[in-house]
């Protein structure tokens, strides 16, 4: 045996291990049941999930409990990349097995981190009392009537209408329908429906790549049993693991059907309208082809115009205000908080967003000059499937290092685009950018909720908080130039196109002709 077939060996058994190990952990935490980490869920059902114990667990062991779990997990994805890049050979359906498993089991618990999922359960249930998400608050709708499963609702988001499509919408509905009373039993359809979501992904991403077993071991290891993804997307039951999937259907059926492809890119809209970016890449990739891109076109306005029109207007204005916010652990809002001490708010977060849109940009055309191939199959001379995967990653990439409002858990769509394209030295970026994220967002939950105020101490406030305004900012300032400097030393160029120069050509030939 080789000696480098000997290191992937070793880095795919530790790269399993600390896979396995961040998932125990996540689960031992959400086993303690309620603390800063986990929700409070009421109406409990004794024997359906999610499972718990009432130990009242102090807030530092299970706020380092997730520290270690994330940190391992990071590192975790480290090794399976370099463990693959050195011919590890793993069985496809023992992967394919983790994957499901480790799913499965953070599944089982309640979320954690962020009690966005709560905020989910409340507009579901706004709906099936009669009202209306996109203009009714939770904090609306409690005043008319003590509810159990909106009152479970966490500052700051008890006064704040829904910003999610109508499929999302649809989806909180029905887990609300099933749920009833029952906080718990709400949140764990939730929590299903974004388990789901992300083996569907999984599995769709192995069909994607075709029989080349390199291929789908680099899927199966980055996008379904990835557990960072877990972290960030799963254990927080977050919907973009639902807009995700469609997109990614969108992908599978986009190099025979380019129609029905444009009408699951806008299904996917219609859950969470930011994943619209997958669409623009597959729009780039049909652009030498104008009858295909308008057909494409034709369907995502159809499903769009169609759905958000059953919802109304005011579900589509909801959607895009949120466009304006800068989120805590981003350079922005360093910037944003230094630059706001001498000059009105209004102007700083404006000139902060036009960077933040140059900047995406810049970051895009750097990438596309020296990002590795698609190792989706090319089936035949027109398939423009490779090259939008291809696109995807990059756009994703480019928007969640530059995007004034950025989360962990809005990786997702970077991660299984990335996985499905060939090794580099931005898997390791990606790593880094996670994970820092991903850490500055434990506890995650504001410490003057109800639920979180009694047993959030001083001292992990102030350390959470320095992780997420400080060190976090300098990590994802650090990746983002680290990715601009690779970009430059493998020769690309700040603007590589010849427009502007052919145009001023253009203009002395014709007249000279004249």
């Amino acid at each position: 045996m080789s000696t480098d077939l000997q290191l992937g060996q070793k880095y795919g058994r530790r790269a399993v291990a600390l896979y396995l190990a961040c998932t125990a952990l996540i689960v031992a935490v959400g086993l303690l049941g309620p603390s800063v980490v986990v929700l409070t869920l009421t109406g409990r059902h004794p024997w359906l999930p999610s499972y718990w114990f009432d130990a009242h667990a102090n807030d530092w062991l299970v706020s380092v409990m997730i520290y270690v779990a994330i940190a391992l997990g990071g590192y975790g994805v480290f090794l399976a990349t370099k463990a693959l890049r050195h011919g590890w050979a793993p069985r496809v359906d023992r992967l394919i097995a983790l994957g499901i498993g480790t799913t499965a089991a953070i599944t089982l618990v309640p979320p954690m981190a962020s009690g966005d999922v709560l905020i989910y359960a409340a507009y579901g249930r706004i709906m099936t009392l009669g009202g209306d998400p996109y203009t009714a608050s939770p904090a609306d709708t409690i005043r008319l009537g003590y509810d159990p499963v909106i009152a479970a609702t966490e500052r700051p988001w008890q006064g704040a209408r829904s910003v999610y499509g109508p499929i999302a919408t649809w989806i909180q509905w029905l887990s609300s329908l099933i749920g009833g009373n029952s906080a718990q039993l709400t949140v764990w359809m939730l929590q299903l429906s974004v388990a789901i979501s992300l083996v569907v992904t999984g599995l769709l991403l192995v069909k994607l790549v075709g029989k080349d077993l390199p291929a789908r071991r680099r899927v199966i290891m980055l996008g379904l049993a990835n557990p960072l993804i877990l972290w960030s997307v799963l254990a927080g039951a977050h919907n973009d693991a639902i807009a995700v999937m469609f997109a990614v259907i969108a992908l599978v059926l986009f190099r025979r059907h380019v129609f029905l492809a444009g009408i699951l890119i806008g299904v996917a809209g219609c859950t969470k309208l930011s994943i619209g970016l997958v669409g623009v890449a597959m729009l780039w990739a049909l652009r030498a082809d104008r009858r295909k891109a308008a057909f494409f076109c034709g369907g995502g306005v159809i499903a769009m115009g169609g759905l958000y029109a059953i919802v109304g207007l005011q579900a589509f204005q909801q959607a895009r205000s949120q466009t304006s916010f800068i989120s805590t652990g981003t350079p922005h809002k360093v910037l944003l908080s230094f630059f706001t001490l001498f000059l009105p708010n209004g102007l700083v977060r404006t000139v902060l967003a036009i960077l933040a849109w140059v900047g995406l940009i810049v970051v895009a055309i750097l990438l596309t000059q020296v990002f590795p191939k698609s190792l989706v199959p090319q089936v035949h001379p027109d398939d423009p499937t490779p090259a939008a995967i291809r696109y995807t990653a990059i756009y994703a990439i480019a928007w969640v290092l530059t995007a004034m409002y950025s989360l962990p858990w809005y990786d997702v769509i970077a991660w299984v685009a990335l996985a499905a394209v060939a090794a580099s030295k931005v898997d390791g970026w990606m790593v880094l950018r996670t994970t820092m994220l991903a850490i500055a967002y434990v506890p995650g939950r504001d410490p003057n909720a109800r639920q979180v105020a009694a047993s959030l101490s001083g001292s992990l406030e102030f350390f959470s908080a320095r992780l997420r305004d400080t060190i976090c900012p300098a990590v994802e300032l650090a990746v983002l130039i680290g990715l601009i400097v690779w970009a430059r030393r493998n020769g690309a160029q700040w603007w590589p196109y010849d427009w502007p120069r052919r145009k001023q050509k253009a203009v002395p030939q014709k007249a000279e002709a004249l």
